[in-house]
């Protein structure tokens, strides 16, 4: 059985789904047009697509994750900074515009976001993986595995956040 890990299709939903979110949160402040916003959601999960090409892999999930990884903490991410280049916006009212710290996690049946460095991480996109051609010991990951995707080490970092599932409610 061959397997054609990496290409579009495979990483589609996912691609979709964080696009979408940046997108929205380049929404809520109102300064850009839809169409300014659709050329932006369409560049960068272009780039998302691109970028992910050899690092997407379904069968173990975790694999890649790190580098997958979207990451806005003092500097800006490249692949989202060149996809507002492509709209006009500086580097500077980026930054105005979307969170100071954000996280977004790309990977293989789920895409989370935690904003802030200590911020609850919710859930954006989940999907059941299909069940294995193989035995079940095919998804048990190697204790490497568990510990070196991108939010164990944040975890792992001394940080406080909840578990994903635990959603906190903040008003203010």
């Amino acid at each position: 059985m061959t397997h054609s890990y990496g290409t579009k299709a495979d990483m589609g939903p996912e691609v979709t789904a964080a696009a979408n979110f940046v997108s929205r949160l380049l929404r809520t402040r109102g300064f850009l047009s839809e169409k300014q916003l659709q050329v932006f959601r369409d560049c960068l999960q272009q780039a998302l697509s691109e970028h992910y090409q050899q690092h997407w892999f379904p069968d173990r999930p975790q694999k890649g994750s790190g580098y997958r990884c979207i990451r806005i903490n003092h500097e800006m991410d490249p692949l989202i900074g060149r996809a507002a280049g492509r709209i006009g916006l500086s580097s500077g009212q980026l930054f105005s515009l979307l969170p100071r710290e954000l996280t977004l996690w790309v990977d293989p049946y789920e895409v989370s976001y935690r904003i802030g460095e200590d911020g609850s991480i919710c859930v954006l996109y989940e999907a059941e993986p299909p069940a294995p051609a193989s035995t079940p010991s095919a998804l048990v990951m190697s204790p490497f595995d568990q510990t070196m995707n991108c939010k164990n080490r944040f975890m792992m970092g001394g940080r406080t956040s909840p578990p994903k599932n635990y959603l906190m409610t903040v008003s203010s």
